[in-house]
């Protein structure tokens, strides 16, 4: 591919300022410029960053496409990036700083450091969450709620219990602290609060002191930036969501989870500090005992069960494309990122691109970066006989627990469920978004999906004595079929029921024979008002979806409405069955079919919609 002489210049100064790279280096750094501007353009990411750690020590930092959309400005190997969830992994190191200075201890109760903080723990006396569990992502806390991640309410100086919630209430422990992997931002931001109680001073400047100077990276800072306005950045690119979309960056609640400025240079040195024994400038900073945990898992039911990978302190196992490692991604506003390290071959990679793309395959930028570290690929792992138990015997319908979000738990089982079938001496996992998915047997009731090296799934009976199955960082529990089967046909049948009721009632309002006292009447208008929100929704800002907007208020009213009018539809109809015509009859029939799915929403907490409590 020709490329423009200035960013062919550009790219020569960088590679040549690096003195370890070798000429075989540079033919790679070459094809790898050349393979990343052609994912951009078929991917449909505006720019991107990225650096390379090899073996020998030499790093290669690059980056191709542009800063921002509008003005075409050129991404550069120096420019600032945000990087979402990889901001975990550098705030983590901060926590164990802090372990390591005997300022802080793994195993205290978070309770204990925080003693404002309430717990709905039913596990409490035997099993409180502790620091540690926070770290693995094991502490049993759901992920985030709408309103913590979509607001523009949040500030930067927000505070931090304001943002993970515990200003407000008692956070629900969902499993028991240590059993389950379950993903948390509501958990790092709670290691924020936990840095600012032990180091009395804002997390962001004292991790900016004490961990970001040390380890070198200069061009990085925890302090909130912007492409404008008071905290603008001029290296800082500009976000973009689909079609070249500008996505300007916006506090968060979650700030400790996710707000993170950086370069490909900076997260190369990071990268370089996991890969090395703990020390900096040969004086002790990680401890050694707590380096060697950066990857590891902790005793969660899948580590015991037999499965080799899982979230360690720091980073969790990755097994994709014949190589092991540990890696964390992370996404935010116009933003997505990987950092992946692989301590056996001592390499490591970093690349963020200025575009959230939902449709775009990130993982191509993943593998073109592993292949220009020419890591020796790993065979898979010989299949093997299934274990003791029959597959038989875990056939079934499996749901996420615990929930990332409860508050859409019950309807979120109904998309997300996995069905486990045995085929011959494979497991079958089939889901509703994705291909059948067929699991070669590992022994011992460990199990290996296509395109892995090692065991990527068990089958276990949890601490609760339900049977699941776990990859290390999802699990899902056995339910009954009915359980999954009746509140989808409840729900069908509703849907399908309010439809043939706008139908019916509008053919009678054309007809003229559509009064307020029909059946249909109130259920028609209300579900014809449920129209009323979306323009105040498009005049709104996507990111502002989880606050309490005129557009979210008039929704919450309306759905508040709807099961109020089927009610009414329903009784007034019962009372003029006898004398009322078959259009009415039709009309009642269709209010009463769709009455018991929409109570279940109503008893799930899902209607009245309120958009900002979820």
């Amino acid at each position: 591919m020709t490329m423009k002489w200035p960013r062919l210049l550009a790219g020569f100064l960088l590679w040549t300022a690096v003195a370890t790279t070798t000429s075989g280096a540079t033919i790679e750094g070459t094809s790898l410029q050349a393979d990343m501007q052609q994912l951009l353009r078929e991917e449909g990411w505006e720019g991107a960053v990225w650096s390379t750690v090899a073996a020998d020590g030499s790093v290669i930092s690059g980056a191709a496409g542009v800063s921002d959309a509008r003005t075409r400005a050129p991404m550069l190997a120096s420019s600032r990036v945000h990087v979402g969830s990889v901001t975990k992994t550098v705030l983590a190191v901060g926590v164990l700083r802090l372990v390591s200075s005997g300022r802080l201890s793994l195993d205290a109760p978070v309770s204990e450091v925080l003693p404002s903080l309430r717990f709905d723990n039913p596990w409490e006396t035997t099993h409180p969450v502790r620091v540690r569990h926070l770290l693995e992502h094991t502490a049993g806390l759901e992920n985030l709620k709408l309103s913590q991640f979509f607001s523009l309410q949040a500030t930067t100086d927000t505070p931090l219990a304001t943002g993970s919630g515990t200003d407000k209430g008692v956070l629900s422990v969902l499993s028991r602290p240590g059993s389950r992997f379950s993903y948390s931002n509501v958990g790092y931001t709670l290691l924020g609060q936990v840095i600012e109680a032990v180091a009395a001073e804002r997390y962001e400047t004292w991790m900016d002191r004490e961990v970001l100077a040390p380890l070198a990276m200069h061009d990085s800072t925890f302090a909130f930036t912007a492409q404008s306005g008071p905290s603008a950045d001029a290296r800082l690119a500009m976000g973009h969501f689909e079609q070249a979309h500008p996505a300007p960056a916006v506090p968060t609640y979650l700030r400790p989870a996710a707000q993170l400025t950086t370069t490909a240079a900076d997260m190369a040195r990071f990268a370089v500090f996991l890969l090395g024994d703990g020390t900096v400038h040969a004086q002790p900073f990680i401890s050694p005992e707590l380096m060697a945990a950066i990857t590891r898992p902790g005793d969660t039911e899948a580590a015991r069960a037999g499965l080799p990978l899982g979230h360690g302190l720091v980073l969790v196992g990755r097994d994709r494309h014949g190589v092991v490692g540990a890696c964390h991604p992370g996404n935010t506003v116009g933003f997505w990122a990987m950092l992946c390290v692989f301590p056996q071959h001592r390499g490591a990679f970093f690349v963020a691109t200025n575009t959230d793309n939902e449709d775009a395959d990130n993982e191509r930028l993943n593998r073109r970066l592993a292949d220009a570290l020419a890591l020796p690929k790993a065979a898979p792992t010989s299949a093997s006989k299934p274990g003791e138990h029959s597959l038989s015997d875990w056939s079934g319908f499996y749901v996420r627990a615990p929930a990332p979000m409860p508050a859409i738990a019950p309807l979120q089982a109904l998309t997300d469920f996995i069905r486990v079938d045995e085929v011959g001496n494979t497991l079958r996992l089939r889901t509703l978004s994705k291909d059948a998915q067929l699991l070669q047997p590992m022994g011992g009731n460990l199990f290996r999906a296509d395109g892995r090296t090692l065991p990527s799934h068990a089958l276990l009976i949890g601490d609760d004595g339900k049977r699941v199955l776990s990859d290390g960082l999802r699990s899902h529990v056995r339910v009954p079929k009915w359980q999954i089967a009746l509140p989808a046909l409840l729900l069908a049948i509703a849907c399908a029921a309010l439809v043939i009721l706008l139908v019916l009632g509008f053919a009678l309002a054309l007809r003229r024979r559509l009064h307020w006292r029909h059946p249909a009447f109130a259920p028609l208008l209300a579900c014809t008002a449920l129209l009323l929100p979306w323009p105040f929704f498009l005049q709104q800002s996507l990111l502002q979806l989880g606050d309490r907007t005129v557009a979210s208020s008039l929704l919450a009213l309306l759905t508040l409405a709807l099961p109020v009018a089927l009610l009414a539809g329903v009784a007034l109809g019962t009372r003029q069955w006898r004398e009322g015509s078959r259009s009415l009859r039709a009309a009642t029939l269709c209010i009463a079919m769709s009455l018991p799915g929409v109570l279940l929403l109503v008893a799930w907490g899902l209607l009245p919609l309120r958009l900002w409590s979820l």
